[in-house]
């Protein structure tokens, strides 16, 4: 059972870049999060305590929002300020229901102050302020997106995907991806849930058909959430991508319950133990109920019974200090967990049954059964699946195994982030063709927008757009000839969701085309890859008839047969091809349809009429011209509940998270620097009382300065205004301490420090001596001057250190040092690196001297040998400074310039002359006008001259 998910390394970015892309699986109880970068795999993001799950939750109880874990320890201080487990509350209609019915979770343990926005969605009442389900939604999902871009090590994010219930509705839809907007997210798709895990089943399939292997495969996935769960039917069939195997895959139907899920049964678990408790202590029945920190605790310790239950027969039910320093403990069995939960678990076969329906096939048909999701390990639910696939399958079929080969709870993530980078030309991944659908039907209801314009009595069309089970990125379009504005109202399962208000006909049909017949009106639609319907294009068509005049063929009556035989077969070529042409602008004029040219252009010309008539050699003939008016498109929702928020409403909720965003910001800067402040109090006043060279270095009366100002700065931190300090304030308060205390901490560093440098010298200094010796032994090209120059930096640096010591031992301890040891060391490092250049500097050999010499003979281009006397050359150059850097500097100084003969550089390049050059030879270099006579050969080598030795072989050597 392999639980890795397999395509952490398909997919790479094709180009480098910054951004990534991320899906989330939007849980009730927990979501989780995948991104994909450049260059790196498919990877669960981490929260800030390093879970690969962060609970769906947030708190305003404190001054910074808390997420996550962070906000179910809040929730204990205040849980009205707390919202969580709502996402299934997205979308729904509120609209009338009385405050005890808005709980959607046990109003004892979650007792929210609920209300019903004016849109008719849910509200968090919190005081003064208050939040839409769909506000708070967003403010997870942009803590979700915090948390990808520290996992990526990125801050942008090109495109989000998020995973939404298989029966959720277009409003429902349509509220998430507000809330995705709200959180600033990019580019966002839904995906459902079920389907996502799916997709990252069929990376592993092998449905090739090769050696006896299958070449489809029916599959029932049961994904069983906390507060929900569904049940879908997948056909994978093996297909080809660019010549290699992968897999199509099609959603054939699904089927849901709400009333079967993980933290259902973790709420009928603590419900119990409260029950069980106050049968106890009677005397403290009515207190527990009311305190909030115990309530939380049970159900805590439930969820942790339900695992362990679900590995072991027996478990017990503890919670120590539950209710006023009481503990409590039960033991608990398997089967008494079974029965409380016995009228939950009836539903447990219910998405099954809708499945199988949906899909019109019966579980004969099924070839295996996959469990995903966080609930289904609950023995019981493992039982009651088979028992019901097994009495619905003919005795004659192998039983169906209930299977995991994927990680059930992070395989919807992973599964939406690979769909997301599936669906782009970005990402080089497995090609998986992959087909969803829709549970809903919709229907389209045309009517007259204003009865004040000219129409039929008692018009109206009803269209049905996409039945249930339609494709999703299904298309229709919709035509009608009408000169009157339209209203087109969406029925989703026969319930009213949106409005569009198309106007424009009717102003251009009775104005500048006032003389055109009735236009076509082409409305088309399209079910999106998010299981949304919108309009794509509404277009009114108006065919206007244009007379044209055209020149009529000339034939040459006194060419030769030939000639004219040509001319016939490129005439009779002529009027085939323009006869196709007609025929297909005849074609595009009965469809009504045309390009997508703007409003008379002549793009969309159609042959009408082949009316010809020739006179004084011109050809006239009628054609029609497509004239276009684009029409508005306004979205209402009148009579519609619960609508989606409105522009201003949106803007709102936008600006707020971003006032939140910057607040947390700033008072995460506060809190660190209040921690640093303190931590600085505590460790100075741990240094200077009690370190021993703190003692040395500093007087009592300085000691006592820094203690009194210490704890005059810890009063400080719990007063008023160190509450509401800045961190302006803040800092200025750490440096004054720091004023006092870093000169007395730098003394005692200084002290320690000190005692280590005698032993550090000595083995620098015998480092240099040894080098130095190796050198003039063995490197008897480096010349004497590069040794002499070491050992005088060695020189020089002890007479400098022998100095500074003496004034040392002149000065008290409570005195600033005469020097530091950083200062030491840094000149002990400057002696290391010189001794160690010297060690670097390479012989070069001799270049003899060629009559052909850049050539392409010997000593030329080609020379192999000239490359490397080259190469060497820079490398020493580039280790030795003393090879063109020390001229360099001496030429770019002008002060005291006597000449380029009195140079160091040139007294350098006689020198090297005198060593390397002989009197005779071709080389002629010496003579001419104000040319110094050459100094006598000193012998020896020069550095980096690499003469031979005992060499003379007539020719100039350089």
């Amino acid at each position: 059972m392999r639980l890795v998910p397999s395509i952490s390394l398909l997919a790479l970015l094709v180009a480098p870049s910054a951004s990534f892309l991320l899906g989330i699986d939007f849980g009730s109880q927990f979501f989780k999060a995948a991104v994909v970068a450049p260059g790196k795999p498919f990877e669960i993001v981490h929260n800030q305590h390093s879970k690969r799950k962060t609970p769906t939750a947030v708190s305003f109880n404190e001054q910074v929002r808390t997420f996550g874990d962070d906000a179910i320890v809040s929730a204990t201080r205040g849980i009205p300020k707390s919202p969580m487990l709502f996402p299934l509350q997205l979308g729904r209609n509120f609209t009338g229901m009385s405050t005890e019915d808005l709980s959607f979770v046990p109003k004892m343990f979650y007792p929210y102050a609920l209300g019903v926005n004016e849109s008719g969605s849910l509200r968090f009442d919190m005081g003064e302020e208050s939040y839409t389900v769909e506000e708070i939604t967003g403010h997870i999902l942009n803590f979700a997106k915090a948390l990808a871009q520290l996992a990526a090590e990125s801050s942008s994010v090109t495109e989000t995907v998020l995973t939404v219930r298989s029966e959720a509705t277009f409003v429902q839809r349509r509220a998430l991806l507000a809330a995705a907007k709200i959180a600033g997210l990019p580019r966002t798709h839904l995906v459902h849930e079920t389907s996502a895990a799916a997709l990252q089943r069929a990376l592993d399939l092998d449905l090739s058909g090769a050696n006896g292997t299958k070449n489809e495969s029916m599959v029932l996935f049961y994904n069983m959430g906390a507060r929900h769960s569904e049940a879908c039917v997948m056909h994978f069939r093996g297909t080809t991508h660019m010549s290699k195997p992968t897999v199509s895959m099609n959603v054939l139907g699904c089927g849901a319950s709400e009333e079967v899920g993980g933290h259902l049964v973790d709420m009928q678990i603590a419900q119990t133990m409260l029950k069980a408790f106050q049968e106890k202590k009677p005397k403290l029945a009515e207190g527990v109920v009311k305190n909030i920190k115990a309530l939380k605790k049970l159900e805590k310790e439930a969820m942790g019974l339900k695992h362990v239950l679900s590995a072991n027969k027996e478990g017990l039910f503890r919670v120590e200090s539950l209710f006023e320093d009481t503990d409590f403990s039960q033991p608990v069995k398997r089967e008494d967990l079974e029965g409380w939960c016995s009228s939950m678990f009836d539903a447990v076969s219910t998405p099954i049954t809708k499945a199988l329906e949906a899909a019109n096939i019966t579980v004969a048909d099924l070839d295996e059964v996959e469990m995903i999701g966080g609930g289904w390990r609950i023995p019981k639910i493992q039982a009651l699946i088979s028992e019901h696939l097994q009495a619905n399958r003919p005795a004659d079929l192998p039983a169906l195994n209930l299977s995991q080969h994927i990680n059930g709870d992070e395989a919807m993530a992973t599964g939406a982030a690979f769909y997301g980078a599936n669906s782009s030309v970005s990402f080089r991944t497995k090609r998986i063709f992959f087909t969803d659908a829709s549970p809903h039907a919709y229907t389209l209801q045309l009517s007259v927008l204003n009865a004040s314009q000219p129409h039929e009595e008692g018009w109206g069309k009803n269209v049905e757009l996409f039945p249930a089970g339609s494709k999703l990125r299904s298309k229709k379009t919709v035509k009608l000839h009408v000169a009157f504005d339209v209203r087109a109202s969406l029925f989703e399962n026969g319930n009213p969701i949106i409005h569009w208000e198309l106007s424009g006909l009717h102003e251009a049909a009775s104005g500048k085309y006032v003389n055109l017949s009735t236009p076509l009106l082409s409305l088309k639609l399209e079910l999106d890859s998010s299981g949304v319907v919108q309009v794509s294009s509404a277009t009114a068509v108006f065919d206007e008839p244009v007379v044209v005049e055209e020149a009529a063929p000339k034939v040459d009556t006194n060419t030769t047969d030939n000639d004219t035989n040509g001319s016939e077969e490129a005439g009779s070529e002529n009027s085939t091809a323009e006869k196709e042409a007609a025929e297909k602008e005849a074609e595009s004029a009965e469809s009504g349809e045309g390009g997508e040219a703007a409003e008379g252009s002549d793009a969309g010309e159609a042959l009408a009429d082949a009316a010809a008539n020739t006179t004084d050699g011109k050809k006239t003939k009628t054609k029609i011209m497509k004239r276009k008016v684009s029409m508005e498109v306004a979205e209402t929702f009148e009579g519609v509940m619960p609508r989606p928020l409105t522009v201003d409403e949106l803007q709102q909720a936008i600006e707020r998270l971003q006032v939140f965003d910057a607040a947390d910001k700033e008072m995460q800067k506060i809190g660190a620097a209040k921690n640093a402040l303190e931590a600085y109090i505590y460790e100075s006043r741990d240094k200077i009382g009690d370190d021993e060279n703190c003692q040395k270095v500093s007087t009592e009366e300085d000691r006592g300065k820094v203690s009194e100002a210490l704890s005059a700065m810890e009063d400080w931190l719990y007063e008023d205004e160190a509450r509401d300090a800045n961190v302006t304030l803040l800092t200025e308060k750490l440096e004054s301490l720091q004023a006092l205390v870093v000169p007395i901490r730098s003394r005692a560093w200084e002290v320690e420090q000190r005692e280590t440098l005698p032993e550090l010298v000595v083995k620098v200094k015998d480092y240099v001596n040894s080098t130095l010796s190796y050198v003039e032994k063995n490197m008897t090209w480096v010349d004497a001057r590069e040794r002499e120059g070491v050992a005088n930096l060695t020189a020089k640096f002890e007479e400098w250190y022998s100095n500074l010591t003496e004034q040392q031992e002149t000065k008290a301890l409570t005195e600033e040092p005469a020097y530091t040891a950083q200062q030491v060391k840094m000149a002990l490092s400057k002696m290391q690196s010189e001794a160690t250049r010297l060690t670097k500097i390479r012989k070069i050999d001799p270049m003899p001297y060629s009559n052909d010499y850049g050539k392409g003979g010997y000593g030329g281009k080609d020379d192999p040998r000239m490359n490397k006397y080259y190469e060497d050359m820079m490398k020493n150059r580039s280790r030795n400074g003393s090879n063109g850097s020390d001229w360099f500097s001496n030429f770019s100084n002008f002060s005291g310039f006597k000449g380029w003969n009195d140079s160091e550089y040139m007294r350098s390049y006689y020198e090297h002359a005198a060593n390397n050059f002989s009197d005779g030879g071709d080389n002629d270099s010496s003579t001419g006008a104000g040319a110094e006579p050459e100094p006598e050969s000193a012998g020896g080598d020069g550095a980096g001259a690499g003469a031979g030795e005992g060499e003379d072989t007539g020719k100039t050597e350089l």
